[in-house]
């Protein structure tokens, strides 16, 4: 469900931070961490001990001065990728949870191509057992088999799977929340635990085409595969323009929150191929570059 040929298509893309955090400033060593880039800043005095390898000579022979070249590191920051697995990720063909687990696994590749670190946290009404976010095209081997071993099963709890995200990972970074946002329990307050943190976050919801233009009509029998609840009704055009104007509603509120909140939100159905919502909807977003 993932290979090299979907892969190197994707070999030319890399994953921006808009918020990344910078550290401080240096000159006499470069870092010896794999994944931190440096961006010149400044000059000051050189001092003795200082690598002459920062030493601007060109500087030198016009103003006869020993000057230091300055640079921002930038800091190393995690990519997480938090996948939602619950009950109702299971519908449609295909799954909205084997949509996100695909995704997951490409943004999880450029993410370690780019040497960022790069973590797995599945979740449903809590929080699964999670990849620990590390270097190396090695963490990808561990990423994609967790993502196929785990099905999808239970309720969805946005905010308790986060707040219990927040508390096992201590560091801010880059989250990328992949959930159809189906959850009765809301999302306002596990987000705002990201937001308070300092994590810059992506929304990408994750919704069957029927779900967003529903087809059935007649007399059915609703199940909710997370209760098991069952509803019959009598699904005719009043009831179908009922339920998307209720849906367009919901996906406003969601939409605007996340909007006043200055997070990245994209809707993906199941039958955008991934390659469009990636080259094309995440790329004009500028998440990817």
């Amino acid at each position: 469900w993932i290979d090299e040929t979907f892969l190197a298509r994707l070999a030319n893309l890399r994953v921006i931070v808009r918020g990344r955090r910078k550290g401080r400033l240096a000159g006499l060593h470069p870092s010896p961490r794999a994944g931190v880039s440096v961006e010149f800043a400044d000059y000051r005095d050189y001092t003795p001990g200082d690598d002459f390898r920062y030493i601007d000579w060109n500087i030198y022979g016009r103003l006869n001065r020993v000057l230091v070249k300055s640079f921002v590191h930038e800091g190393d920051l995690p990519i997480y990728l938090l996948v939602d697995l619950s009950t109702s990720m299971r519908l449609g063909t295909p799954s909205k949870a084997r949509y996100a687990a695909r995704l997951a696994a490409a943004l999880a590749y450029l993410g370690l191509r780019g040497l960022d670190r790069v973590g797995l946290y599945p979740f449903t009404d809590r929080l699964l057992p999670a990849v620990a976010p590390r270097h190396g095209m090695g963490q990808m081997t561990h990423v994609v088999h967790a993502l196929e071993r785990m099905p999808s099963a239970g309720k969805t709890s946005i905010d308790r799977a986060l707040t219990e995200f927040v508390s096992k990972s201590h560091e801010s970074g880059l989250v990328f929340l992949l959930s159809d946002f189906l959850s009765d329990a809301g999302y306002e307050e596990g987000l705002s635990r990201l937001f308070h943190r300092g994590d810059e976050v992506v929304v990408i919801q994750i919704l069957d085409p029927e779900e967003l233009r529903p087809t059935i009509k007649g007399s059915v029998l609703v199940t909710d595969v997370e209760t098991a609840g069952k509803i019959p009704l009598v699904i005719g055009r009043g009831t179908l323009e009922l339920y998307e104007r209720r849906l367009g509603a919901y996906l406003a509120k969601l939409r605007g929150y996340l909007s006043d909140h200055r997070v990245f939100y994209v809707l993906a159905p199941t039958d955008v191929p991934l390659e469009v919502l990636i080259h094309e909807r995440l790329r004009a977003g500028g998440i990817l570059q």
